[in-house]
C-alpha cells in the first residue's frame, strides 16, 4: 500500500538531504527534517511509530547507496544531530563524496558514530541496548541491512527480516519517545531509521523489508549508460514523486531532479 502523503513528503525529504539539494526554507517546511508538525503549547503526545520516518533504499552494487547514507548522516550531524551508522565492513576510504557538497571537516566526522558490527547477533545486541546508552542517537543507519538476513543461520529470509527490522523500528519508537518527553507537538523529536539493500531474488523478501520500513527508494541502472542511476520512490503511490538521476565516478554528480506533485485523488484511479 502507498505510504500516507505526509510520510511521503518527509521520504523525499531524507533524499534531498542525501544529494544536498536542501535549502533552509524546505527544511523548515519539512518540520527541520524529523520533527512532527504540530502546533507549539499542546501537551505532550505520545510519537507513534508510524509517524517514524521509516526509509528502505533498494539498489544494485556499486550504485552508490553507501555514499548517499553517508551524506544523509553527515548532514543530519551538521544540524546538531546525533548519528549511528552501522555497517557490517570497515570503511577503508571515504564513501564517495557528492559533488556540491562541502567536504566534512574532522569534527563533523567524529560527531557520526560508525558502528562496525559484522554479525547479526552484535545488529541485534546493539539495538536491544540502546535504551541503556546516556546519549541517545537521534539517526540510526544501517549500511547493507540485507547482509544480516543473509548471515542468518536459516534457510527462511522472512523471519528474519521481520526481526531485524522490528528492533530497528522499536529502537527508534524508544528514542523518539524518550527524547520528546516534556516537548510541546511541534518539539518532538523523530528518529529516522534508513537501510539500504541490494535487490533481493524473492519479492516476498521486499515485502517484509516493506511492512517495517514503509518508503521504498528504488535505484536503478540508465540503459545504455554505464554508471548512471535512477533513485524513485516506488512506496508514495505517485504523491509527491521525486526522480533523481546521478552518476558515479570520482565523486556523486546530480545529473538531473524531476519533482511531480500530486492532490489526493487527482489523477489517480478510483479502486
Amino acid at each position: 500500500e502507498p505510504v500516507p502523503a505526509c510520510s511521503a513528503g518527509k521520504m523525499a525529504a531524507v533524499v534531498r538531504e542525501m544529494f544536498g539539494l536542501a535549502s533552509p526554507q524546505n527544511r523548515a517546511e519539512s518540520g527541520k527534517l524529523g520533527r512532527n508538525e504540530g502546533t507549539s503549547g499542546e501537551e505532550t503526545q505520545l510519537v507513534e511509530a508510524e509517524e517514524i520516518p521509516r526509509c528502505l533504499f533498494v539498489g544494485p552494487k556499486g550504485s552508490g547507496k553507501t555514499s548517499l547514507l553517508f551524506q544523509y548522516g553527515l548532514s543530519l550531524v551538521g544540524q546538531g544531530r546525533r548519528v549511528t551508522f552501522i555497517s557490517h565492513e570497515t570503511l577503508h576510504t571515504m564513501p564517495l563524496q557528492v559533488s556540491g557538497v562541502p567536504q566534512p571537516d574532522q569534527l563533523s566526522l567524529k560527531q557520526l558514530h560508525i558502528m562496525y558490527l559484522n554479525s547479526q547477533d552484535a545488529l541485534l545486541k546493539y539495538l536491544c541496548s540502546v535504551h541503556t546508552q546516556n546519549a541517545l542517537p537521534t539517526a540510526i543507519l544501517v549500511d547493507n541491512l540485507d547482509y544480516y538476513v543473509r548471515t542468518a543461520q536459516t534457510a527462511e529470509a522472512a523471519p528474519v527480516i521481520a526481526m531485524l527490522c522490528a528492533h530497528l523500528v522499536d529502537a527508534a519508537y524508544f528514542v523518539s519517545n524518550k527524547l520528546s518527553e516534556g516537548k510541546s507537538a511541534d518539539e518532538r523529536v523523530l528518529c529516522p531509521v534508513v537501510a539500504t539493500v541490494t535487490p533481493p531474488g524473492d519479492r516476498t523478501a521486499l515485502q517484509w523489508y516493506r511492512r517495517f520500513l514503509t518508503a521504498v527508494w528504488e535505484v536503478k541502472g540508465v540503459a545504455g549508460q554505464p554508471h548512471i542511476y535512477q533513485l524513485s520512490d516506488v512506496s508514495s503511490g505517485g504523491r509527491d514523486s521525486l526522480v533523481v538521476t546521478y552518476e558515479t565516478g570520482r565523486k556523486l554528480q546530480v545529473l538531473d531532479v524531476q519533482e511531480m506533485q500530486v492532490e489526493l485523488g487527482e489523477g489517480l484511479e478510483g479502486d
